[in-house]
């Protein structure tokens, strides 16, 4: 069956709880800004109440089904939405990951996430912010009961050697001022055949609870987590997370290549500086890593950069 764009407006009736617990309701108009017919799932009472008691957060939107929460997150920037904002879609289907990837999304088989940020001036390292999520997301996952995780420079969460969470980061600048989507990808239950497809090993909530946890309500312990690092980080840069992070580094002390721009850099994780800069030890020395994307390596040292 083939399905025509949904371009019609629809309205609809949103309880809101202010801080005071207080109940009201309006009525809002949405026009779809997705090609595909979207249905706008209104979250129960619940979980709004969280958010909106607890969170600063001008408006929250969940979708059934959507191209790519982060670039219906650009696209409400683009049409003026105030931030701080959050965007959550049950499937994705054309989820974005790190390196131009696509992040398999399937329904329900994952917490689909953007969360959309003012910068102020203090922020100018927006690298770094990047492990700054990370840690929100690890601390979030461990608030729930997941114990054993690990941290992939620059922003991957595992589990043993497999991965169960992804960061993205994007950011805009907008009649000079800079916003920044905080992309959150994590596996909830994935398909055993979808693991299996994968070319990275790949875990999710379910296989290491055993039990399943509501995307809703991760979402909510997510923010409230990426909310307070990112403060933390406006006043403190970095500096505040290095040693948390060099405490959960996977790979500190292991060999590793660096991919980046068709280079490769081999040498021993060292774990990062106070800018989230990746220490390298290599043959020349103790090299500075800025960007880039980690592999394990079983190649010797000796090597430097060279061709990929």
């Amino acid at each position: 069956m083939h399905c025509k764009p949904c371009l019609c407006e629809h309205f609809f009736v949103i309880n809101q709880v202010s801080s005071g617990g207080t109940k009201s309701s309006s009525t809002i108009r949405v026009r779809p800004s997705f090609s595909l017919p979207i249905l706008i799932r209104l979250t129960g009472d619940s979980f709004i109440s969280l958010l909106l008691k607890k969170l600063p957060l001008k408006r929250v939107f969940t979708y059934e089904q959507i191209d790519s929460t982060n670039a219906e997150a650009m696209r409400m920037l683009r049409n003026g939405q105030t931030c701080p904002f959050l965007v959550l879609a049950r499937e994705q289907l054309a989820g974005k990951g790190r390196r131009g990837r696509k992040w398999e999304s399937p329904l329900d088989a994952g917490l689909y996430y953007s969360l959309t940020l003012e910068l102020t001036k203090e922020v100018s390292n927006i690298a770094a912010l990047s492990l700054v999520a990370a840690l929100g997301v690890c601390d979030a996952l461990e608030g729930i009961g997941v114990r054993g995780l690990g941290l992939k420079w620059p922003n991957d969460v595992l589990s043993g050697a497999q991965k169960l969470s992804g960061i993205l980061l994007e950011s805009k600048t907008i009649e000079r001022q800079r916003f920044v989507v905080v992309g959150v990808g994590v596996n909830l239950k994935l398909p055993e055949t979808m693991k299996s497809s994968f070319d990275r090993p790949v875990t999710d909530i379910r296989s290491l609870l055993g039990t399943e946890i509501e995307a809703d309500v991760l979402a909510a312990h997510i923010t409230l987590k990426l909310l307070d690092n990112i403060e933390s980080f406006r006043k403190s840069a970095f500096s505040a997370f290095t040693a948390g992070w060099n405490a959960r580094d996977a790979y500190i002390g292991q060999s590793v290549q660096i991919e980046s721009s068709g280079l490769i850099c081999r040498g021993k994780v060292q774990g990062v500086n106070e800018r989230g800069e990746l220490l390298l030890l290599t043959a020349k020395g103790v090299e500075t890593i800025r960007a880039g994307e980690m592999m394990p390596s079983v190649r010797p040292i000796g090597l430097n950069w060279a061709s990929g």
